[in-house]
């Protein structure tokens, strides 16, 4: 979402562009002209792109979609957990937890966390590194809530400070040591 002075800008990003763009732009359209005329627009003061999403076993919501059909095709929840947190770790990720609470099995409501990896729980690097994810699956039984959330990799070779962790410390050598 980025406005700009003569119209505003939204980039809908996601895994199957087809899908979005409909046939021939059609759903694009379609898209175009219900929020224009849910948000008031002018004509010609909004425009919609779709993106692709480079990686998607390092986006939250795309995983969290995934768990919902996996869960919706009543796939045991801790298999579709489990395969969700090894595609994302295969994928390059640092760290991923999945919750899912509700009423899993019988009556009474439970929560089931997995994790694995690193994850980072606080601070203002969890707003940088850490993608979050949440879904409601409506099954016969009830309501069941998925939250994903996926720690992104740090570039090795990036030396800019505000895209390190806080807790990485790099030694340098120092100057009057000749380097061998």
């Amino acid at each position: 979402h980025r406005v700009t002075p003569n119209r505003v800008e939204i980039v809908i990003k996601a895994t199957k562009t087809r899908e979005v763009l409909g046939d021939k732009g059609r759903r694009m359209r379609e898209l175009m002209s219900l929020i224009q005329q849910r948000f008031k627009y002018k004509p010609g003061g909004l425009a919609l792109f779709v993106d692709r999403v480079q990686n998607r076993g390092l986006c939250a919501m795309a995983q969290c979609e995934s768990l919902r059909f996996k869960l919706v095709n009543q796939l045991p929840v801790r298999r579709a957990a489990m395969g969700v947190i090894r595609f994302v770790m295969e994928s390059g990720g640092k760290g991923c937890e999945c919750i899912i609470s509700g009423k899993i099995r019988g009556q009474r409501g439970k929560t089931m966390k997995f994790r694995d990896g690193y994850l980072i729980k606080s601070g203002a690097a969890r707003k940088m590194f850490v993608d979050e994810a949440c879904r409601h699956v409506y099954l016969r039984a009830g309501a069941i809530g998925i939250q994903v959330r996926i720690m992104q990799p740090v570039d090795a070779g990036e030396t800019n400070q505000s895209k390190m962790l806080p807790d990485v410390i790099t030694v340098l050598p120092s100057k009057d040591t000749p380097v061998a």
